[in-house]
């Protein structure tokens, strides 16, 4: 059994592996500050198989070296494996990354090019990552990754709205109402950026059909996928939830030339 991780900015996604297949999954938020403790209930549904414990765990992580570092002790200790961690490289198989440096480019968003153009390889691909901030990467049918965008996410944008704006107050709403305009302030600010990553959202989606011609398949995933999916007048989007893990196994798996059975 294989252990796949991927760490986030404010969430821990994990999923197991038999015979290239997801077996049992879970996510959480978590705590910096007491991140052991989350490891413990998080992975308490893997610890439940001790006689089965991971042959390896593969982990992407954008969380920064302090939750990084925890987790490899918590592997260590439970388990006295060695977490090995993916890095962006500049190219995988045919897909190459077009980044001069490919450090600069988010390790998440790499899973997510090469599992997104894996999946779709007679086409090109739009992969769009709604996370704690929604990234677009273009990646053309050949595998050549074109580059692409970096836009605040619905809590980013929320959360400077309302501390830099005096007397701007507003309860927090993932709800989308189409057709009536908002007649309060709590209303004007939810709707107002709701329709704001709506529009932009469409509109990279067209440009990314502009510049590698049609047919584009647009994949989303992250935290926010259900919410944009929910957005009226959208193009048609494929929802992997697990894009960024199986971008993580497939990559580690093959690097290492190792299976599991």
């Amino acid at each position: 059994m294989i252990l796949t991780i991927d760490i986030g900015n404010s969430r821990v996604k994990w999923a197991t592996w038999k015979a290239d297949k997801i077996t049992a999954r879970g996510v959480s938020s978590y705590d910096v500050e007491k991140i052991a403790k989350d490891f413990d209930k998080l992975f308490s549904v893997v610890m439940l198989s001790p006689e089965q414990p991971p042959s390896r765990v593969l982990v992407v992580s954008v969380a920064g070296k302090k939750v990084s570092q925890a987790l490899s002790e918590w592997v260590k200790q439970h388990w006295r494996l060695s977490a090995e961690f993916l890095v962006t490289e500049k190219q995988f198989g045919n897909v190459i990354n077009a980044y001069d440096d490919p450090s600069q480019h988010g390790v998440d968003r790499w899973a997510a090019v090469v599992a997104g153009h894996q999946s779709y390889e007679d086409c090109s691909v739009c992969v769009i990552g709604a996370g704690t901030a929604v990234t677009i990467d273009l990646v053309n049918k050949n595998g050549q990754h074109l580059g692409g965008y970096i836009l605040p996410s619905y809590d980013i944008m929320r959360s400077a709205l309302l501390s830099d704006t005096a007397n701007v107050a507003s309860t927090y709403s993932l709800q989308f109402h189409k057709h009536s305009v908002p007649d309060n302030t709590s209303d004007a600010v939810n709707q107002g950026l709701h329709k704001l990553l709506q529009a932009g959202i469409r509109e990279f989606c067209r440009f990314a059909e502009d510049k590698m011609g049609a047919p584009v398949q647009i994949i989303l995933t992250g935290g926010f996928a259900k919410t944009i999916l929910d957005y009226p007048d959208m193009p048609a989007m494929h929802h992997k939830p697990d894009l960024v893990m199986q971008g993580l196994y497939r990559i580690m798996n093959q690097r290492n030339k190792v299976t599991d059975s």
